[in-house]
Order: C-alpha cells, then structure tokens, then sequence
C-alpha cells in the first residue's frame, strides 16, 4: 500500500464529503460523492468527524479499491468547487517508489 496514495484519497475524500455535508456541492459533486461511497461500501453518511479515518480504513487494505476510487476523482473534469478540490488533490499521481522511515540516525547519503 502506497501511503502517500493512501493519504491522497482519503483527503480528496474528505473534502468531497464534508462539501456534501455542508450543502456546498453542485449535483455534480453529490453525485461524485454517492459514487464513492458506493465504492467503498458505506450504507450511512459518516460523520464529518469520522470521516477520514472511515474512509483510510476502508482503503488501507484493499489496493484495487483504492486504484478504483483514484480513477473516480482522476476522471472527474467539472467546475464544481469541492469536485476541483478533489480532482486537484488527485492530479496524475504516480508513485514509482515511496519510501516512509520510521526513525533516521546518523548520516544519510542518496
């Protein structure tokens, strides 16, 4: 699992959804919104709170979902506020190699 990916949709996501909740989405982005709540399984609207740790959780151990829910927003061309926000945050992400370090010492050469 690609981290950075993975800390990518689930902000798009949040955004996405906290715009909905708010009532400050087009239809456009209501619609971008249930489409990727269908996608990752939810029956309820989380809370706004809930919402990025309900949203990791449920990409963090499935690579395809996540593939899936990054070609939603990637695909989305609108002009629609938050659908932008989201799109943006996207982008042509593409990570080759990621590395995350838990703890650096000593010197460290690249």
């Amino acid at each position: 699992m690609d981290p950075i990916t993975l800390a990518t949709a689930t902000s798009a996501l949040t955004v996405l959804g906290t715009e909905c909740a708010k009532g400050a989405a087009s239809e456009l982005g209501k619609d971008l919104w249930s489409q990727a709540k269908a996608l990752l399984g939810f029956n309820h609207e989380p809370e706004a709170k809930e919402l990025p740790r309900a949203i990791a959780t449920r990409l963090q151990s499935d690579d395809a979902l996540l593939s899936k829910v990054m070609e939603l927003l990637a695909n989305t061309n609108a002009q629609d506020s938050s659908v932008q926000i989201a799109g943006s945050l996207v982008g042509n992400l593409h990570s080759q190699k990621t590395v995350v370090a838990q703890k650096i010492e000593g010197n460290i050469t690249l």
